[in-house]
């Protein structure tokens, strides 16, 4: 009986918000979490919908970088009347400092459209006077190492996180780097440091960059989730606290924040123009030395000796190219695959490159080589300079068995004319008698044309086996194939959260940049969009990708952990977004 009463009781209550919502007309808000930061830090944004469902329109937001986190549902009753609150969770990251603003959201409710009140938002232009820290006890800088560098000059970009306290599960998103050709470098620094009396951890992370037009260039901020461990508070301390100082064994809560780098402006200054009469400039951009060696100066005619040019420096050494060597006449020349040492550090890129090439004289004597000049641009001088090493001579002597006269001479005869005297014969004997003439038989027409169409059919089947080999070398096709590959990545790592959606936001983006065919890394949820739509994109398929691009984006960068379950249909949603994108 009491089974029965508390079933009906449960009946009455489900049945009362249907009354309520009915009644009650739908109400839209926006309510921050704070309305003043530091530089670096972020906010939440809530837009709680009131006796309804409703689709909020955040592009209006153009102060801040939006980072949707999900939606969440409410159910009240106050003396028998419900309400339902729809409270959908946004993080914003300011793009400047100073006053900003939250404008009011647009929010559809069941074809009626609702506004919020607008937010006013202050953002420190410093940290907090009279502290080194700020009284922060996380925070991201960035810096280059080269605010003006020439077109070409190599430039480290290095993002420092700075910790007083003990974090966990860190991730960073670089920007996407516009304008520049970006490698990140595989080593990271670290080292500690008292700031106003307080131990800190810095960690760095560089990448190297390499401009690639000249202009007013704007590095966008970094951004950093990460987790900030904090102890359990009354929990009373053990001897085995040390031991067991990790957040997975829950002595510790973990407090997610996202944090962001300022931005970063880069004036990149053109090459000058070269000077007139000046030789032909390699392309290399940085500061290099030029030596050659040259294998043996005495040889045979015939014989082969080895010039080995040897470019080592700081720059773009992985564009060099073998410069020309103007040899005089009488050279087989024969360049072998160059030989590169190249290393990647905060620096940038340093190392070597080694040209060998194979040098036949064909005839015999002293052979003046001629000097090998290379011209590159110094970052140091700001000017061009051109390299020059001397290559010397080599002294050729006759090959072997050469014959220095000729095969015939003639005598002069005393009537004034020479008379032809054979001095030497053919390697083979020339046939005088008539049994060296055989008939042979006369060729079949059909075998004849065979023979004629062979070379024909063999070059036909050479340019097939060719084309079908070929590989398409446009930007779409490239981002198609990284597409694929990072989906089966990610397909490989459902029960690894950060590899698998790291692989998915790759697998995504990369399809999107196959569509729009063109190269590219990283990509905004509004951006997607927009290039989807300047690429001809059915609009409604630019936001269904614009829309699962923040999703995955979004379980990424905001903290939140993912079941198996939420994975798998995450990847399934990308699979099929991927076929409708790159088919």
């Amino acid at each position: 009986m009491r089974k029965l009463v508390s079933l009906l009781i449960c009946l009455g209550l489900l049945l009362a918000p249907v009354a309520g919502r009915a009644s009650d007309p739908p109400a839209v808000t926006a309510t921050v979490d704070r309305n003043g930061l530091a530089p670096g830090e972020s906010l939440q944004l809530s837009v709680t919908v009131q006796n309804g469902e409703g689709e909020v329109d955040v592009a209006a937001i153009k102060d801040f970088k939006v980072l949707s986190q999900g939606t969440s549902t409410s159910l009240r009753i106050v003396n028998g009347v419900s309400s339902r609150e729809v409270i959908n969770t946004y993080l914003l990251l300011p793009r400047r400092t100073g006053q900003l603003t939250i404008p009011s959201l647009a929010v559809t409710v069941g074809g009626q459209v609702l506004h919020t009140d607008p937010i006013g938002i202050t953002v420190a232009e410093q940290p907090a006077a009279g502290r080194a820290d700020g009284g922060r006890e996380v925070w991201v800088e960035a810096s280059v190492s080269q605010p003006d560098p020439y077109v070409g000059q190599q430039i480290t970009y290095t993002v420092s996180l700075y910790q007083a306290v003990q974090i966990a599960n860190a991730s960073l998103q670089a920007p996407d780097f516009d304008g520049f050709n970006a490698k990140e470098v595989p080593q990271r620094g670290s080292s500690r440091k008292l700031i106003n009396g307080r131990e800190h951890v810095i960690t760095q992370i560089h990448y190297v960059l390499v401009p690639l037009a000249a202009g007013a260039k704007t590095i966008a901020p970094a951004v950093l989730q990460v987790g900030v461990v904090r102890p359990v508070p009354g929990r009373r301390r053990s001897a085995f606290d040390d031991f067991f100082n990790d957040p997975m064994f829950g002595r510790n809560r973990v407090e997610n924040k996202v944090i962001q780098a300022p931005a970063v402006a880069v004036r990149v200054k053109p090459l000058p123009p070269m000077p007139p009469g000046a030789p032909a400039f390699s392309g290399l951009v940085g500061r290099f030395d030029l030596s050659a060696a040259v294998e043996k100066r005495q040889l045979k005619a015939g014989d082969a000796t080895t010039l080995t040019l040897t470019l080592q420096g700081q720059g773009n050494l992985m564009d060099a190219q073998a410069p020309s060597l103007p040899l005089p006449e009488g050279f087989k020349v024969y360049a072998d695959t160059p030989q590169e040492e190249i290393e990647l550090d905060a620096r940038g890129y340093s190392g070597r490159k080694v040209f060998r090439t194979a040098l036949v004289p064909l005839r015999d004597g002293r052979i003046l080589l001629p000097p090998v000049q290379w011209t590159y641009f110094d970052v140091a001088q700001g000017d061009y300079r051109t390299m020059r090493v001397s290559l010397g001579d080599l002294q050729v002597a006759p090959a072997e068995g050469q014959v220095g006269v000729p095969a015939a001479t003639a005598e002069a005869s005393s009537d004034g004319k020479r008379h032809v005297e054979v001095v030497g014969r053919d390697i083979l004997p020339i046939k005088e008698d008539l049994s060296a003439l055989r008939s042979r038989q006369p060729m079949g027409w059909p075998i004849f044309l065979v023979w004629l169409a062979t070379p024909a059919l063999a070059w036909a089947a050479l340019l097939l086996v060719k084309q079908l080999r070929r590989v398409d070398p446009s930007p779409a096709a490239r981002m198609r194939i990284k597409a694929r590959q990072a989906l089966k990545t990610a397909a490989g790592a459902v029960d690894q959260d950060d590899l698998f959606l790291t692989a998915l936001y790759q697998a995504l983006t990369a399809a999107i940049f196959s569509r729009v065919g063109r190269s590219g890394e990283t990509l905004t949820w509004r951006e997607a969009e927009s290039a989807l739509g300047e690429a001809g994109a059915d609009a409604h398929l630019a936001r269904e990708a614009a829309e699962l691009l923040s999703a995955v984006e979004s379980a990424k960068f905001s903290g939140r952990r993912l079941d198996v379950d939420q994975r798998r249909e995450l990847l399934a949603d990308t699979r099929r977004m991927i076929g409708r994108l790159v088919p």
